[in-house]
Parts: structure tokens; sequence; C-alpha cells
């Protein structure tokens, strides 16, 4: 399994004047995957993981840790990537830090991802973070990869 396209999104992204945040950073693009992955949703394992990682203490703080990672990462990007945001005083760079800098607001745009029970949301989203990234290697996008080998 393997050879997957995954694309980087822009963290910020301008169009027509403003600057509107992404905080969705990895995205599947390989259409089969993408399909295989929905079919696993449509079987309920959303719910399954949500509530694994959710009775499972060390699995649970391995995703918060995730998610605050993702956190770190985005406040990174900004400063480097949109300083012109990041110092920015206008209308649309405070709604780009809300968003992006939210300490509350993780991986995809994932709020309250402290508490339990945990809220999956996506399966792509997990897999593309998979996929996208060394640093965001989870046990969900392992999940589904190996589930989606033996099919």
């Amino acid at each position: 399994m393997g050879g997957y396209l995954v694309v980087k999104s822009p963290l910020i992204i301008y169009e027509r004047g403003i600057y509107r945040p992404e905080p969705t950073r990895f995205w599947l693009l390989d259409k089969e995957l993408k399909k295989e992955v929905s079919r696993l949703e449509e079987k309920g394992y959303i719910a399954k993981f949500s509530k694994l990682i959710s009775e499972k203490e060390e699995l649970l703080k391995l995703f918060i840790r995730l998610h605050e990672e993702e956190v770190r990462e985005r406040k990174r990007i900004l400063l480097l990537d949109y300083p012109e945001v990041f110092y920015g005083r206008g209308k649309w760079d405070e709604v780009c830090k809300r968003v992006i800098l939210d300490e509350s607001v993780g991986i995809g745009g994932i709020r309250n991802f402290r508490r339990k029970p945990f809220k999956v949301r996506c399966l792509h989203l997990w897999v593309a973070y998979h996929l996208g990234s060394e640093k965001f290697k989870n046990p969900i996008g392992e999940w589904v990869l190996k589930l989606l080998s033996k099919s």
C-alpha cells in the first residue's frame, strides 16, 4: 500500500482581496483511496475509532498531542510564511489568527479535542495527515490503510 497522492494546502488563502484561513493542511487526491475510505466511514468506523480512542487513555493522549502539535505547526507556518497576517491588524488578519492560532482548534479544524468522547469526525482527514507528514503519523491512518490492504 502506498504511493497515494496527498496535497498540502496553504494555511492562508488570499482571494478577492481577503485572507481566508484554511486549518486543514493535508488532503487526499487519490480518487480510489477516497472512495475506499468513504466505504469504511459508511460501515461505522468513525464511531468505532472514536469509541476506542475515548476508552484508551494512552491513545487519547497521543491524539491530543497530535492536535497540539498541529496548533504549534500552524503558528510556526503563519509566522514564517504569512508575517503580514501574523502581525496584521486588519479585519481579515484577525479572522485568520482567530482560526489558525486558537488552541482549542486542532487538526482539520476539530474543536475541543481535549474532551471525551474523542470525535474522529473524518477518516479522510486522518489518513491525509498520516500520509502527508512524518510528524503526523497516527493510528487512525495506520488502521485505515491496514483495513484497505486486507480488502
